[in-house]
């Protein structure tokens, strides 16, 4: 067989993204084939196991962590429409947890840049998840805790449970608000049995599926392990305590333990962090922009990045 370049995905979100063209994986291959490459989707293989790193082929591989010569990872950069294409994997798995950044190498370019997010993003009101359109206005700032679902990638990732993380948020708060919302895909049964103790035993306590958006307006801090909510309380200006590895560290204080997360809120409320720059860097610079015209260069520079003969796929 010809080498290919092959992007996989599981077998349902396939499905879906062959009908619609103005999705990532499916104008990746559009364009690619516009360019005169054979590429194609294709189902991932079962447990998203690594390929075989010398059949010839080229992959993009759906949420994945094979770190070998023709796999470059992907999956959302926690905002559309930013895309991983990455030699290591995703979130607290990708290169960009070790990469250098430092806000002094950019300047207009990442205000602009920031402006435009906020404007469309929180001035939207639009999120990762679907989110409710009606308005829900909150008294005063509050800390803002935002539960997580289960994932694989993020299991390994996490420094603390989210029961933990709502303990010690109320402790730090000492009566002030605290607003939990749950994540939109479910939380842990042990998760969930501490969320309702703690609102029975505290009245400064609220649980809310409110829109993300209205959370953050007027959050003082974002508590997550490693959330899109923590980027996108950055777009709102709201600085992120991260209680597992992200690559969102570096606009953030972790807390690796119980007793590290009141300090760490201490620490996350008196900086003032570099929101436009990181924002700039980690979503322009770092990962793909699937809005943009030139997506498909970024994506060739990356594989050949990866020390991929172009000219072998088409």
């Amino acid at each position: 067989m010809a080498p290919e370049i092959k992007i996989h995905l599981p077998r349902a979100m396939l499905e879906t993204v062959s009908h619609n063209p103005k999705q990532f994986y499916r104008r990746l291959e559009r364009e690619l084939q516009e360019r005169g490459y054979r590429a194609r989707l294709e189902e991932r293989r079962a447990l998203n196991l690594p390929p075989d790193p010398d059949d010839g082929h080229f992959y993009f591989i759906h949420e994945a962590t094979h770190q070998q010569a023709n796999v470059l990872n992907t999956g959302l950069a926690y905002v559309f429409p930013f895309w991983y294409a990455d030699p290591k994997g995703i979130y607290g798995e990708s290169s960009v947890v070790d990469a250098s950044f430092d806000p002094s190498d950019f300047g207009d370019e990442a205000t602009t840049f920031a402006v435009r997010l906020r404007d469309r993003l929180a001035g939207g009101r639009v999120s990762r998840y679907d989110q409710p359109k009606e308005v829900t206005r909150f008294d005063g700032k509050h800390v803002a805790v935002f539960l997580q679902g289960d994932s694989d990638i993020l299991a390994r990732s996490t420094y603390l449970h989210g029961r933990q993380i709502m303990r010690e948020a109320v402790d730090w708060a000492d009566g002030r608000p605290v607003v939990i919302k749950p994540h939109p895909k479910g939380i842990s049964r042990h998760d969930r049995r501490v969320l309702d103790a703690l609102v029975a035993r505290h009245p400064n306590v609220t649980v809310s599926d409110a829109n993300v958006h209205d959370i953050l307006a007027s959050a003082m801090v974002t508590l997550s392990i490693s959330s899109a909510v923590a980027l996108e309380g950055m777009i709102h200006g709201v600085p992120a305590v991260l209680c597992g590895k992200s690559d969102l560290h570096h606009c953030a204080v972790t807390a690796h333990t119980r007793e590290e997360v009141g300090p760490a809120i201490d620490q996350a409320l008196a900086r003032d962090w570099p929101f436009d720059a990181f924002l700039y860097w980690f979503l322009q610079v770092q990962m793909i922009n699937a809005g943009t015209e030139g997506m498909i260069d970024r994506v060739l520079e990356r594989m050949v990045a990866q020390s991929a003969s172009l000219d072998a796929f088409r």
